[in-house]
């Protein structure tokens, strides 16, 4: 009863589908939109986790980039050493 529950909620909340058009249907219909809907998740959250990535790897070249280096260190110049003038 508790997994019923659960399924009347994925269909009133996500699928827009009162109690009572559920019972309408079919047992074994309700398993093939559920299997459809769980497939439909993961295949959201991968695309989802896919995008992250990418901000990600986006957000990291532009870090690099805003050195103005990248992955290079700048050039050492050896600074001539002066004599300070006494007065």
């Amino acid at each position: 009863m508790e997994n019923w529950n659960k399924i009347e909620f994925i269909f009133a909340h996500k699928l827009h589908t009162s109690p009572t058009d559920l019972e309408k249907l079919e047992f074994y219909r309700i398993q093939y939109i559920l299997k459809e809907y769980e497939e439909y998740v993961e295949k959201e959250n991968k695309e989802t986790q896919k995008q992250q990535r990418e901000i990600d790897k986006q957000q990291k070249a532009m870090k690099l980039g805003s050195s103005g280096y990248g992955n290079m260190s700048p050039p050492k110049f050896d600074i001539p050493k002066f004599d300070i003038p006494k007065i």
